[in-house]
């Protein structure tokens, strides 16, 4: 099983991956990854999208280019193994952060066309000013992606892309951390493909 976590930064889905990671392992094989990934690639994504001025359609292709080396060298040789795989950001993020940042839709869902989708994907949806002042919290200095009104389209992007694809569910990301990993558990167990 393939499932993807997905929302605005700040919304608590690392925290989840972690946490649903820690269940699902302890009753069979499951594997946590993320976008971008640790290879040649999702690092130098992860420079770039610190300089103030970057080009965003060629971040989106490097992007790409990194979820492609993600599904080959990772996810699909793990999902052949028997492991269920939690990626903490996938090709939602892509479209969602790449149509806030100006780019046409059309063509960051053509690029990822070719892309297999997760069994599941989960959405946590939460204000771009709760997810903030989490942020905030963090004692980090504000990054790009972390401007309220940048993350309010983003959130935008992702309810319309949850009504326009399958096996997407979106979840309250402002409850209390144990109720929101009980309903995603809830979600996975009641929602896995039958094998």
């Amino acid at each position: 099983m393939f499932i993807s976590f997905e929302g605005i930064d700040g919304s608590g889905k690392t925290t989840q991956a972690k946490l649903i990671y820690g269940e699902l392992k302890k009753s069979g094989k499951c594997m946590l990854t993320k976008e971008p990934t640790q290879g040649d690639i999702g690092n130098f994504i992860k420079k770039l999208i610190k300089r103030s001025k970057i080009n965003p359609m060629a971040v989106q292709l490097l992007f790409a280019a990194d979820r492609s080396f993600h599904l080959e060298n990772l996810v699909k040789p793990k999902l052949a193994e028997g492991y269920t795989i939690i990626t903490d950001r996938y090709l939602f993020s892509t479209i969602a952060y790449g149509k806030a940042s100006g780019i046409d839709e059309t063509w960051l869902k053509s690029v990822n066309s070719n892309f297999m989708l997760p069994d599941i994907t989960i959405i946590f949806d939460i204000e771009p000013k709760i997810a903030m002042e989490r942020i905030e919290t963090r004692a980090k200095t504000q990054a790009y992606f972390e401007k309220v009104k940048f993350m309010e389209e983003t959130r935008h992007m992702y309810l319309k892309l949850a009504k326009e694809y399958e096996n997407c569910f979106v979840i309250d990301a402002s409850k209390p951390t144990d109720t929101l990993k009980d309903e995603i558990l809830s979600i996975i167990k009641n929602n896995a493909p039958i094998v």
